[in-house]
């Protein structure tokens, strides 16, 4: 490849180079899309440590592990020569527990006698994990907490047709309700469609909840000591998000590059909001929504490389994909990721010859012009999403 095409690769691969993704002044122009036929989605795990648990060919249904990513756990460090008022050098007589032993919270890490034994002071471990090491020359000492284990959800329910060191990628017949912000990994449960709270049930274990109104602080609160696993909203109250605590969850000013791993404040569920503010959502979209009532559906609010959306998985034909977008003209088209993800662009030109990504992915990449940024940049084709009306 020449070394103009190199650089297209890296961009489109890395994102890098881009004009910084605008994240909160363009909300407002964005706007709920649906989606109908034969998707496909990718399930990542790249830059965290991983296991793919499905082969290539297998059938899954959304709710499916098709992952499982392990997490260290958090290192805590406990000062142990400055609790007890000694030299660092004199704690290592006063531990009670070696490396490498397990502890759980609250057991004894370390022990000073005084007045022969009359009088004791201790210091115990603040969380369960393992006793890893012990400074001499700062009297500090380390318990790392125990690992813990994410599962990656299939998402859309179908066929694996592709299985890669770092991601799955599964197919299936399916609608996708996409949003316009969102937080939280993919869950899987039954769809509850409420038009007010007090429709709410009080019990909602393993459910996902869409409220037909903006969703208020007292609502948002309740539903995960309900149960609720993700939450789909037409709205949000004013002032509700930074009384929540959800400003750096739902639309952070900078996002992880994708390959690297997330490290996004977890919201309480998965949450996917179809308008910002106030501001209802398209009542044809509403409508789909509502005819998904107590099927079992997907919610993705945000993992590098995939966009905010509800999905439910359909029986029976596709009914045909969406029709793909023209790149040989002007086109409209909503990007599904990249620079001015879930906005609406016009498509001005792409390449005419195929990128091969650092993966070895062969791609197109179209040009895009995205209104009041002023900006042209260039994404993989794949990432348009076409806006014509499904049948």
């Amino acid at each position: 490849m020449t070394a103009t095409t190199q650089e297209l690769a890296r961009f489109l691969e890395t994102n890098e180079g881009t004009v910084p993704e605008p994240v909160r002044d363009d909300l407002p122009r964005r706007r709920a899309v649906v989606e109908r036929g034969r998707l496909r989605r990718w399930r990542r795990w790249t830059g965290e440590r991983g296991a793919c648990v499905v082969q290539n060919g297998a059938t899954v249904a959304a709710s499916h592990n098709v992952a499982t990513i392990f997490r260290n756990g958090r290192v805590r460090a406990i000062d142990v020569a400055g609790a007890l008022g000694v030299a660092p050098e004199q704690v290592v007589k006063m531990l009670v527990r070696n490396i490498g032993e397990q502890l759980a919270e609250g057991d004894l890490l370390a022990e000073q006698r005084l007045f022969f034994g009359q009088r004791r002071r201790r210091i115990v471990s603040p969380a369960t994990g393992t006793f890893i090491y012990f400074s001499t020359t700062s009297g500090v000492a380390y318990v790392a907490g125990s690992a813990t284990e994410t599962q990656v959800y299939a998402h859309v329910g179908g066929q694996v047709v592709g299985v890669f060191a770092d991601s799955v990628l599964v197919e299936g017949n399916a609608v996708s309700i996409s949003g316009v912000a969102g937080a939280g990994r993919a869950v899987a449960g039954r769809l509850i469609v409420a038009s007010t709270p007090t429709q709410i049930p009080m019990d909602l274990t393993g459910s996902i909840v869409a409220c037909s109104f903006p969703l208020d602080e007292t609502t948002a609160r309740q539903l995960p000591t309900r149960g609720a696993v993700g939450v789909l909203a037409s709205g949000i109250v004013p002032g509700a998000v930074s009384r929540l605590g959800w400003d750096d969850v739902l639309w952070p000013l900078t996002r992880p590059r994708f390959g690297s791993p997330s490290y996004d404040p977890a919201p309480p569920l998965t949450i996917v909001l179809l308008a910002v503010g106030e501001d209802a959502c398209p009542a044809q979209i509403w409508e789909r929504v509502a005819s998904l009532n107590g099927r079992p559906v997907s919610l993705l609010g945000y993992e590098p490389g995939s966009a905010p959306e509800l999905l439910a998985t359909l029986d029976g034909p596709s009914g045909g994909m969406p029709p793909p977008v023209t790149v040989g003209g002007i086109s409209t088209a909503r990007v599904r990721n990249g620079p001015g993800a879930g906005r609406v662009v016009r498509v001005t030109g792409v390449l005419p010859y195929l990128v091969q990504l650092p993966s070895e992915v062969e791609v197109f990449a179209a040009s895009i012009e995205i209104d009041g940024i002023g900006s042209r940049p260039v994404v993989a084709s794949r990432h348009l999403q076409s806006l014509i009306s499904e049948p």
